[in-house]
């Protein structure tokens, strides 16, 4: 049965709309589009996102030197005037420096002398030996992680074997020191024994402090 629509005309040139009856099959009602109000209209869905992981970062801060025990070590030391050099004092130094106590070539070309360069952050020396070489950094960045209040003044030594050697790390008076010891044969680096933990512990705690503010 044919299906009656009235649909909305603009009357030749009068602007006003007239209504035109016209009959449609029911398959030609089934293919009329739908008005705007049986249009169901389906508003878009925030998309649901994962909350976001807050990560642990590790935090690089400047430490807090204690240059009042730094000076008070370099007053009490015990070593002989001449035969180890006090080392960028003054306040050229950005952390306490601690060598082996010995004569130091700041700008040296001797192959077996002590070398010694201050940093921006501290300073890294060289003492070359016969079975390693001795490396020794201290830094005034640290990392301090999240779970950590605050970066200790002062800690343990802590051996180390590498793939070169061995190391020995700690603060002291605030500062970060990494000594590192290079062997000269491959083969004993391979196996960390060209070094060992008595030894180079005992290297270390020999280090006396050579420069300060």
């Amino acid at each position: 049965m044919p299906v009656r629509f009235m649909v909305p005309l603009i009357c030749g040139g009068l602007l006003a709309a007239c209504d035109l009856t016209t009959d449609l099959s029911p398959q030609d009602a089934e293919q009329a589009p739908a008005s705007a109000q049986e249009v169901e209209v389906t508003e878009a869905q925030p998309a649901q996102t994962a909350p976001a992981e807050t990560s642990q970062v590790a935090e690089r801060k400047t430490a807090t030197i204690d240059w009042n025990a730094a000076r008070a070590d370099f007053a009490a030391r015990d070593t002989e005037d001449g035969i180890m050099a006090q080392v960028a004092s003054g306040g050229a130094v950005a952390v306490p420096v601690l060598l082996p106590e010995e004569p130091v070539g700041i700008a040296s070309t001797a192959a077996d002398a002590l070398q010694f360069r201050p940093l921006a952050d501290g300073y890294f020396a060289v003492k070359p030996g016969e079975v390693y070489d001795l490396i020794i950094n201290g830094t005034d960045r640290l990392v301090v992680r999240p779970e950590d209040v605050e970066a200790a003044s002062e800690t343990a030594l802590t051996f180390e074997e590498t793939m070169t050697g061995a190391q020995v790390s700690f603060s002291r008076y605030g500062a970060s020191y990494l000594v590192e010891f290079m062997c000269k044969d491959p083969a004993t680096a391979a196996k960390g024994s060209c070094v060992s933990e008595a030894d180079a512990l005992a290297e270390v705690e020999a280090l006396l402090i050579a420069g300060t503010r």
